[in-house]
């Protein structure tokens, strides 16, 4: 009998060592993991840190999207203005060199040349310098964070639907414009889509004030 209590105890013990073995195993391997981890995190690029990743209260995450947002608002503001005063500019280099090519033309007895389309080159670069504005503005309008809790005011959908009028505006215009520079530097007046260019940039250039008037009121 006492030789059976000795032998259970030592089954017991045997089996307790075991389980310990098993479980310091367990321990062990997972504390490895978990030092692995970070490094290897590091070393492939697997993962990168966020707002989630540093558990940042929600009213703090929130506060910083809106501070984000408010930047981006801000400069797409300040781009408006100036890409508006831009556009004022481009429409009077444009009639500026349409007069100078109407005069000349009289001077030649109405004759054409290919001379007729040196007189945009002021023209071209203002419209360029307008066109890199408006691009820059949108761009800070489109990447403006926004929380999915936040609705947005009667002025700022009219100004995004009138954002789909003046920007196929001006991403056409230049195109257009291509073709009646070309067609002037052929010594002729400009035919097709170039003739499209000047209507199509005042359509454009319109929405593009009422947007911002929207905007401001």
């Amino acid at each position: 009998m006492f030789k059976n209590i000795v032998t259970l105890k030592k089954f017991c013990i045997l089996g307790i060592c075991i389980l310990n073995c098993i479980a310091f195993n367990f321990k062990s391997s997972a504390l490895a993991n978990e030092l692995k981890e970070p490094s290897l995190i590091a070393e492939n690029k697997k993962e990168s840190l966020s707002l989630f990743n540093l558990r940042i209260p929600d009213e703090a995450y929130n506060e910083e999207l809106n501070q984000k947002r408010l930047h981006h608002l801000k400069a797409h503001r300040h781009g408006a203005h100036a890409t508006l005063g831009l556009l004022g500019l481009t429409m009077a280099t444009a009639f500026m060199a349409k007069k100078k090519v109407d005069d000349e033309r009289s001077a030649r007895g109405g004759r054409m040349s290919s001379s007729d389309a040196n007189k945009f080159n002021i023209h071209l670069i203002s419209a360029s310098l307008t066109l890199a504005s408006y691009f820059t503005t949108a761009y800070l309008g489109i990447t403006a964070p926004k929380s999915e809790s936040m609705a947005d005011s009667n002025q700022i959908t009219w100004h995004k639907r009138l954002a789909f009028v003046h920007m196929p505006a001006m991403i056409l215009g230049p195109i257009f414009a291509y073709k009646a520079y070309s067609d002037y530097k052929d010594g002729k007046n400009p035919s097709g889509v170039g003739k499209l260019h000047r209507p199509l940039m005042f359509l454009g250039g319109a929405a593009l004030l009422g947007a911002g008037i929207v905007a401001e009121f």
